[in-house]
């Protein structure tokens, strides 16, 4: 089998994937790596020596590639035809799934401009957005807080995300849980629960081009780090 025209294109060079290769103990290893066309129903793979040899590995089993693509994603299934070496894995292209993300599910950690005031908290008394490492999705937010929140706290939230343009976004959400106290604050995570739908959208288009960032920069990582091994 071959790949589908736009997967061809993103495989003329490398691509980062992620892969799910099978063992004998039944359970799949998931480790990271490169792969690109080679011949008309072929991969290459290249994965981080660290990883190899695989302990316990299946040679006959199903090899998984998630190939990540911003929008959608395409699950490529594959045998192993050559195992030698880290660098010279070759896998023979069984067939592809085509599936969307689940915007809902997709969570990233980014660095956004955040702020965050309680009930009857005077407008004058509101904080403006710093800064902030967080750990997002459209359904809601945890970061280190150096305030302390109760579970069941209703809080409003101040949101502005970073990009081309500032994407400027108020919320409330409710507080979930409170972690322990460290250096940084207490890990507090909050799920949103009234937000404008056009504002979700908004975090959900930033959620995927953070993620696909995100991936990139990984394949140019592995790129170099393989080729200088």
């Amino acid at each position: 089998m071959t790949l589908s025209d736009d997967l061809l294109n993103v495989f003329h060079e490398w691509h980062t994937v992620e892969i799910s290769v099978p063992t004998i103990h039944g359970d799949a290893m998931q480790i990271d790596g490169i792969a690109r066309m080679h011949g008309p129903s072929y991969l290459e793979s290249q994965i981080f020596p660290p990883h190899w040899p695989i302990s316990g590995l299946d040679p006959d089993g199903d090899w998984r590639l998630l190939c990540d693509q911003g929008l959608h994603f395409t699950l490529i299934h594959a045998t192993p035809e050559r195992l030698e070496h880290p660098r010279q894995i070759r896998l023979k292209i069984k067939r592809q799934e085509r599936c969307d993300h689940q915007r809902q599910n997709l969570r990233v950690d980014t660095d956004i401009y955040l702020a965050w005031w309680k009930r009857k908290t005077p407008l004058a008394t509101r904080s403006q957005p710093i800064r902030t490492h967080v750990s997002l999705s459209n359904q809601g937010l945890s970061f280190a807080a150096g305030e302390e929140f109760s579970p069941g706290e209703l809080v409003t939230l101040h949101l502005i995300l970073p990009g081309t343009t500032l994407e400027h976004l108020q919320c409330k959400a409710q507080v979930l849980n409170v972690g322990e106290e460290t250096k940084k604050g207490r890990k507090t995570a909050l799920k949103i629960v009234h937000i404008m739908p056009e504002d979700t959208e908004k975090i959900s288009l930033f959620c995927l081009a953070e993620h696909f960032r995100s991936m990139q920069a990984k394949a140019r990582l592995m790129t170099l780090m393989l080729g200088s091994w």
